[in-house]
């Protein structure tokens, strides 16, 4: 988190929401839960749900320390004065969030900032539209962010994927280091509609 992010989400979300709706958030990638404390402050009756699995990344860990190593109990630290709205559920974002679709939960706000490798983010930006409810703000960290040496591995890449597969979906509601969508249709099973439409011979 820094002052441009922070200016540019209170910008969004005071044109979306009120402060006190009582939003569902999910949150892909908590780290040691700057973003997640905001997010709780900022909505004063909102509830955090965050997904990480707290073992740190692969471009930090070649320079782990036993600090770095800490983060869970960091994030519980950071957390523990909003425990009471927040939902911890450690694991890989690549397991838990069909865990979420199978419970048919859906959230009002959903921040993307897990692994930062293309496919990864590919699939947790397409699951994560499948919770997101109609109206509600989906945001990806790191849009430009340069990770790996490879282009096609970075972030950028599979938002521009994301974007492509989902054409008319979405508003986009700002654009620089983050990009930050607002969803305008209802997630439909696509499959199960073109079966119904086929015209059976």
């Amino acid at each position: 988190m820094n002052d441009v992010i922070v200016t540019q989400w209170c910008g969004v979300f005071s044109k979306i929401f009120d402060r006190v709706d009582p939003l569902r958030i999910l949150e892909i990638g908590s780290w040691e839960g700057r973003s997640s404390l905001f997010l709780l402050t900022y909505f004063t009756q909102g509830h955090l749900t965050a997904v990480d699995t707290w073992a740190g990344i692969d471009y930090y860990l070649y320079n782990a320390t036993p600090d770095a190593r800490d983060l869970e109990a960091r994030f519980d630290g950071n957390l523990a004065p909003c425990a009471a709205r927040l939902t911890k559920r450690k694991g890989s974002s690549l397991h838990v969030l069909p865990q979420l679709l199978d419970e048919q939960q859906e959230f009002d706000l959903i921040y993307v900032d897990g692994s930062h490798f293309a496919d990864d983010v590919l699939m947790d930006g397409i699951t994560a539209w499948r919770l997101l409810k109609q109206g509600g703000i989906m945001i990806f960290d790191d849009f430009l962010w340069p990770c790996y040496p490879r282009a096609r591995a970075n972030p950028w890449w599979a938002i521009d994927q994301f974007l492509t597969y989902h054409p008319g979906e979405y508003k986009v509601l700002a654009a620089y280091d983050q990009i930050i969508l607002q969803r305008k249709t209802k997630f439909t099973d696509r499959v199960t509609a073109d079966l119904t439409a086929v015209q059976w011979q």
